[in-house]
């Protein structure tokens, strides 16, 4: 796999590599990032060096400070693009999140099935804890942050994030579901260690068929995010054709 070449859904990793088996499951999208880009849901910042540009909620445009005059056509075109690097790009995160929240249904599916609500609760933090650190990379005051170093780092580094991540959520789980396991049988009459490893036996399987079933819902959703943020590239390409001064400020590679 070419460095980078999935960075654009390196997000969807931060909730799905908690149950994703392989991650080259999740396909390609083609693009890359080659310059910072800043979203709060209404502006786009473009960052390049020391250099800046700044489309406003009004769909304004300035380089450097220096305001651009637009006619009406390419007003509309940059309110367009404004506004879906502001509805598609961040979607990353909801994906991410997508993830997460699958995550901590699959622990209080198991915990409920062994009558016990608290038992995960430390597994709940730990992957809680792994995920915000990740996702920190990508935000700053607020906003939603691509930096194309950032990504570079997220792909040279993300065997060892999957890999803690799988390590984090394994040892975490099923160490609590031994524990909780043993309770419950002290609580029904006693410990039998063939029927413990038995039930362990059956709940990996019974995780690794649900997490499987859960990638691959989460496999669909990144390709449609995929699609989205490939169509946003394209309108980048037809936004700097129609306004020149952005040829220098692009986001994307395709």
């Amino acid at each position: 796999m070419k460095l980078r070449q999935i960075t654009a859904v390196s997000i969807v990793f931060l909730g799905t590599a908690l149950m994703a088996n392989n991650v080259h499951a999740f396909g390609q999208c083609g693009v890359d990032i080659k310059n910072e880009v800043h979203l709060d849901g209404e502006q786009v910042e473009i960052v390049k060096s020391s250099s800046k540009v700044l489309i406003d909620e009004d769909n304004n445009l300035y380089i450097d400070g220096r305001a651009i005059e637009l006619d009406s056509l390419q007003q509309d075109a940059l309110d367009s693009y404004r506004e879906n690097m502001n509805k598609y790009v961040p979607k990353a995160k909801e994906l991410a999140e997508n993830g997460l929240d699958l995550t901590n249904d699959l622990i209080d599916d198991v915990a409920e099935s062994f009558d016990n609500s608290e038992a995960f609760q430390n597994v709940k933090q730990a992957v809680g804890e792994f995920f915000a650190d990740i996702k920190s990379r990508y935000e700053n005051d607020g906003d939603f942050v691509l930096k194309s170093e950032a990504f570079s780092s997220f792909m040279d580094n993300w065997e060892q994030d999957l890999a803690k991540a799988k390590e984090v959520f394994n040892t975490e789980f099923f160490s609590s579901a031994f524990t909780a396991l043993q309770e419950k049988m002290k609580d029904e009459g006693g410990l039998n260690l063939t029927e413990l490893s038995r039930q362990m036996d059956e709940l990996k399987t019974r995780m690794s068929e649900t997490m499987k079933a859960q990638s691959e819902s989460l496999k669909l959703q990144a390709k449609e995010y995929c699609d989205s943020l490939n169509e946003v590239a394209e309108q980048e390409q037809q936004l700097q054709k129609k306004i020149p001064e952005l040829k220098d400020y692009q986001v994307f590679t395709i």
